[in-house]
Formats: structure tokens, C-alpha cells, sequence
């Protein structure tokens, strides 16, 4: 981690705190109480965890001059986005890569945590593979998901319940951003595929195929 106080013509290295000895920064957040939160994405791909491998959450509250090591829940080695409610701090959304274990991923979806990250509870797991949660900043209630499982995701219910967006089904999902003009409807961006933009809350059954979908005909996925 690097840190500028002069607009990016100097940079100092900020690494206080994080126990990795090649950390792979790979995603940075702030609260509104200004906490800075650190996503360091694992570097095995072994399915292998509790080794210099890992990926790990940290948090400062002085500015990136001190990290402090959040718990992540047991296996999950493969963090890849966070996401924090703008109007409760304590309030994450972790966005998990899956660890590959004997012929399925484990540990593996969208986590909530309502402490700051001291517990996590998973709330999506059907899709193994998450690259990143985001919450439409018209309505903190309302978040979104996307990966590499040729699917998007929707909560309506601060990430209590999910339910997959309809009409989107390519592989390589990236981030899904709220339309700012139309509140109705997303983008996806993509990697490789184009960016993707359609209805919001047309929902399907997973694995059901877009030409199929009815509009809010999908059980709630938790």
C-alpha cells in the first residue's frame, strides 16, 4: 500500500500492519467515518489456505499509517470486493472468490457482516465465483452482484435475500452499476464481452435462459 499527501507527486509505503510478505493489494474502500478497509487478493490457486498464499481484509483508522488483520470466516481465502453501507459503517458486503476443493468451490459468494467484520455470515453462494457487490447510492437497501458464474445479481433487502437479474447470462461478469439516469435499470461491465445494459428487476430462476424468463418468478436465494 502506498500513500500520497500531495496530490500523487510522491508516494510512501504504507505498510504497517500487513502480515503478508507480498501482499497482493487488489481493492481499497473508505467508510463514511473515513476507516479505510484493504482488500489483499489470495495468490494460490491450489485450493490450499492458512498459508502466505492467502488473501486477507485489513482496516485503518489513522490514515493508512496502522492495519489491523479482520477475521474472514474459516477457509475463505478469497476475498475480491467490498462493499460498506453508506448509512450504517458496521454495516459489509465481502465478495468471495471460491477455494477450489475436491470437485467443487468452497467458501464461496457474497458474506455479511453487521460489526464491522468482526463476524461474517454468508448470504449468496450459488455463484462460486464473485468479483464484486455494489450499492445503488440511491437506496442503500439496494445492491447488486456480478462474476464469472454467466450471472447478475439483485437484493432489495440490504443483501438479505438474492435474486438473479434476468437476461443477463454471459461468463465473465465484472460490476454491475446502477443506470444514474434510470432507476430501473444496469449496466454490467465485463471482461472481454462488452458492457451489458437492460431492466433491473426482471428476475429469473438460476440457470433459467433469458428467452424463458418470466418477469418475478424466482424463489429468493439465500
Amino acid at each position: 500500500m502506498f500513500k500520497s499527501t500531495d496530490g500523487g507527486a510522491t508516494w510512501a509505503l504504507k505498510n504497517n500492519g500487513i502480515e503478508l510478505a507480498e501482499p497482493f493489494a487488489w481493492r481499497l474502500a473508505r467508510d463514511p467515518r473515513g476507516a479505510l478497509y484493504l482488500v489483499v487478493a489470495r495468490r494460490s490457486e491450489d485450493g490450499s489456505f492458512g498459508n502466505p498464499g492467502d488473501g486477507a481484509l485489513y482496516r485503518s483508522t489513522d490514515g493508512a499509517e496502522h492495519w489491523e488483520r479482520l477475521p474472514l470466516p474459516e477457509g475463505l481465502n478469497g476475498p475480491n470486493g467490498l462493499a460498506i453501507d453508506p448509512r450504517n459503517p458496521s454495516r459489509l458486503y465481502l465478495a468471495a472468490w471460491g477455494r477450489q476443493a475436491a470437485k467443487e468451490a468452497r467458501e464461496v459468494g457474497i458474506f455479511l457482516s453487521t460489526d464491522g467484520g468482526r463476524k461474517w455470515r454468508n448470504v449468496l453462494s450459488p455463484d462460486k465465483h464473485i468479483y464484486d457487490v455494489t450499492i445503488d447510492p440511491r437506496d442503500s437497501k439496494l445492491l447488486y452482484a456480478a462474476g464469472f458464474e454467466s450471472s447478475a445479481w439483485r437484493s432489495t433487502d440490504s443483501g438479505e435475500t438474492w435474486r438473479r437479474v434476468a437476461g443477463y447470462d454471459f461468463k465473465w461478469g465484472h460490476r454491475v452499476i446502477p443506470d444514474p439516469n434510470d432507476a430501473k435499470k444496469i449496466y454490467v461491465t465485463t471482461f472481454g464481452g462488452s458492457v451489458w445494459h437492460g431492466p433491473a428487476d426482471k428476475i429469473a430462476p438460476p440457470g433459467t435462459p433469458a428467452w424463458q424468463v418470466r418477469a418475478n418468478d424466482s424463489p429468493v436465494v439465500r
